[in-house]
């Protein structure tokens, strides 16, 4: 089949230092950008992002410039045409954090550390330039799920959107810079660099301010891997005392923005599977619904977890096997 963007890509390249290295396609992550490694005479990250499907990738290249101002690893931008969504970038490699726990479990507590400095270096600049994402927006991301992983009449819908809104209206506070997609697939070890340096940065286009808790639930509840008990309740712990905060609120607020951000990523995966063709992707919403209820089992949680489970279908095999069938076109 032949690739429509093959000739803009090298007309790109052609433009660049890259314009006689060869380009070998890696596997896509759920969006619709396209990557390609170059060889190793000269290591580079050729992102793909057409702007009719993708957007504007300006947000990637504004939070690549906030984050090396912090003294973090975002990857070097070596040559870049917005206009028709092509940016060459510094390759960090192979050594996510994932893939050095999978090899080696003795790294998962000095790798996370890492990681939760770097969330503390974020949290202690002051915001960055990127859209707020607040409680109001948080409750209404959670119709994801209720328009498809189990699509339900709209009184159900505003019913269960109120309950999560009022379940979060009570962390309400100054809303702090969240990278959004922060987990061990994201971040690669740099060993060759020091300090919060030595985490690799990635995938931070859809930044906002939000929640200070965001990005450690990323973290921790992870949708791919498992991250043991004893770290996770560790993390949350000396999370609170390094910001100061109550440790019985830090946690109610954890737990319900764990439950939110999960209820979106239901529907995101439902949605990726039934409209776009990615039915791998419900291979990991039993991984999600674990997560959930283990979030919805904190006692105060418990008129939402009532009111959710009523609603939520539990994904087994037959309902698995429905969300992967796609919707029909008109």
């Amino acid at each position: 089949m032949s690739d429509p963007r093959a000739q803009a890509r090298n007309a790109f390249l052609a433009t660049t230092d890259w314009a006689h290295t060869s380009f070998t396609a890696l596997t896509g992550d759920a969006s619709a950008r396209r990557y390609f490694r170059a060889d190793q005479q000269a290591p580079a990250i050729l992102m793909d992002a057409p702007r009719q499907s993708c957007g504007s990738m300006q947000p990637f290249v504004d939070m690549a410039r906030h984050l090396s101002s912090l003294g973090l690893s975002a990857p070097s931008i070596f040559a870049a045409d917005l206009t028709n969504g092509f940016i060459l970038l510094e390759d960090f490699r192979d050594d996510d954090f994932a893939s050095l726990i999978d090899s080696d479990p003795q790294l998962e507590n000095s790798l996370y550390s890492s990681a939760i400095d770097v969330i503390h270096t974020v949290l202690d600049a002051p915001p960055a330039q990127v859209p707020d994402y607040g409680i109001s927006d948080m409750a209404r991301a959670c119709d994801l799920a209720f328009l498809h992983y189990a699509p339900q009449p709209h009184t159900i819908v505003d019913e269960a959107l109120a309950t999560i809104e009022d379940a979060l209206s009570p962390f309400k506070s100054e809303l702090r810079t969240s990278l959004r997609d922060f987990h061990a697939q994201n971040l690669h070890w740099l060993p060759s660099r020091s300090g919060v340096a030595r985490v690799g940065l990635l995938d931070f286009q859809d930044a906002v301010n939000t929640l200070p808790s965001y990005d450690l639930v990323s973290l921790l509840r992870d949708v791919r891997r498992d991250v043991s008990d004893d770290l996770a309740h560790k993390a949350r712990k000396d999370f609170a005392i390094r910001r100061g905060l109550d440790h019985d609120g830090f946690q109610d607020e954890f737990h319900l923005v764990a439950v939110q951000r999960n209820l979106r990523i239901l529907g995101i995966f439902a949605r990726l599977s039934k409209e776009m063709g990615k039915p791998g992707y419900v291979d990991l919403i039993p991984r999600v619904w674990n997560l959930l209820q283990a979030d919805l089992a904190h006692p105060p949680l418990t008129k939402l977890r009532t009111q959710l489970n009523a609603i939520l279908p539990e994904p087994d095999t037959a309902y698995l096997e429905r969300l992967r069938q796609p919707c029909p076109t008109p």
